[in-house]
């Protein structure tokens, strides 16, 4: 009998129509599994508990405090962050893949330029200044 992983493997690779659907429950955990093998280990048991068909590793970055944009020109002061503010999410993501890929395809959460910057400014008015001035965004 296949796996799960295999199982979700093969479907993707063959273009087959599944004996199921595919499902996946997601939630974000408590702060103190954010990073580390905290993060892997909380992640490891919700897929178990959950009997998902895939691990789906979220995203527990918190962004430094940012001020507020409030028109366009503002975002040419957005933070460009360094390889190493990415750290964490990347040890837990090869936590997970080690320790889940015989088990399960391992997907992770991966936010667009767009939630990107929602997360900066949530009060932003980003439809609006794209708008206005959408090269400046």
């Amino acid at each position: 009998m296949m796996n799960r992983r295999d199982l979700m493997l093969n479907l993707i690779s063959e273009n087959a129509a599944p004996g199921t659907i595919p499902a996946g429950f997601f939630m974000h955990f408590d702060s103190a599994h954010h990073q580390g093998q905290a993060a892997v280990d909380k992640h490891l048991e919700f897929f178990r508990q959950t009997g998902m068909d895939f691990v789906k590793i979220q995203f527990e970055l918190p962004l430094p405090p940012f001020p507020q944009i409030r028109k366009p020109e503002d975002w040419a002061h957005a933070p460009l962050y360094p390889d190493e503010f990415f750290e964490a999410p990347i040890r837990v993501a090869e936590g997970l893949v080690k320790a889940a890929k015989s088990e399960a395809l391992v997907i992770m959460t991966l936010y667009s330029p767009f939630m990107w910057a929602r997360h900066l400014d949530p009060q932003a008015d980003i439809a609006g200044q794209m708008r206005e001035n959408p090269e400046v965004v």
